[in-house]
């Protein structure tokens, strides 16, 4: 469920984009913007293994899966699937002209909150965001990106409609610390929506994490036992899965076995 401030950010970005071309504006609304906060939890070891979860998440309610699920996502694949053809190349095409830059999010963050003092954006100039994962499920392709040194994230999902993307991130004030060996670092996490071309929109929800070094493998379990495995890339993961239904567990695999962590909320 979305909260307040999305809400009334979404609406502000409304009212923004009547004065933009038409184009910029439906892009500029469909992204989800969050602030992080600083979420501290203790390490925790399991199966030879230590693995920590820390870091800032802005979670939305995780509710049961639908029972129209599986129509809605046909294709989608628990574990990351290989690229076909140009599928990368369509979905990078479709994403890189809707990042936003600090600028848009900053007015839009600002109209929206009401705040005296507006949420501090680190510094994002056009053409800021560098590519560190792709995510392919079947003919779902989510990437990564990253700006400002790790301070700011926004992943874009591309469907059957490879021209069509809808975007969602975090970001902070400061880059994040290096996350230790063998353990990880959750960034965000809940509910998003699928473009409308997607035959409507569809529920869908998100994990996105940092890795430190020796970390080979992260996967979700989720609250009917599917086993979602993460995308891991350039010290970053990423799982997503059809509906808003939670995680109970995430598994953190190291050359030293597999820790088993509880779902962070």
């Amino acid at each position: 469920m979305d909260t307040q401030v999305e809400q009334e950010l979404r609406l502000a970005l409304a009212a923004r984009a009547a004065e933009l071309p038409s184009d910029a504006s439906s892009r500029l609304l469909a992204a989800q913007y969050r602030p992080r906060s600083a979420l501290q939890r203790p390490a925790l070891a399991a199966g030879g293994a230590a693995a920590v979860v820390a870091g800032a998440v802005m979670a939305a309610s995780l509710a049961g899966l639908g029972t129209d699920t599986p129509r809605a996502f046909a294709g989608w694949s628990a574990t990351p699937t290989v690229l076909r053809g140009d599928q990368a190349r369509q979905a990078r095409e479709a994403c890189l002209s809707r990042l936003p830059t600090s600028a848009g999010i900053e007015h839009a963050q600002e109209t929206a909150s009401g705040r005296r003092q507006p949420w501090l954006i680190p510094n994002i100039p056009a053409g800021g965001w560098r590519t560190v994962l792709i995510d392919s499920r079947g003919p779902y392709t989510v990437i990564l990106f990253e700006a400002a040194h790790g301070a700011a994230e926004m992943s874009c999902f591309s469907g059957r409609q490879p021209t069509q993307a809808s975007l969602g991130g975090s970001f902070a004030a400061h880059s994040p610390p290096p996350v230790p060996a063998g353990h990880v670092s959750i960034v965000s996490s809940g509910s998003r929506t699928t473009p409308p071309d997607e035959g409507g929109s569809r529920h869908f929800s998100q994990l996105v994490g940092r890795t430190g070094p020796g970390v080979t493998g992260v996967t979700l379990r989720l609250r009917d036992g599917t086993r979602v495995r993460a995308s891991v890339a350039n010290g970053w993961f990423l799982a997503w899965w059809p509906g808003t239904q939670g995680g109970t567990a995430t598994e953190v695999t190291t050359a030293t076995g597999t820790a088993v962590l509880p779902r962070v909320r």
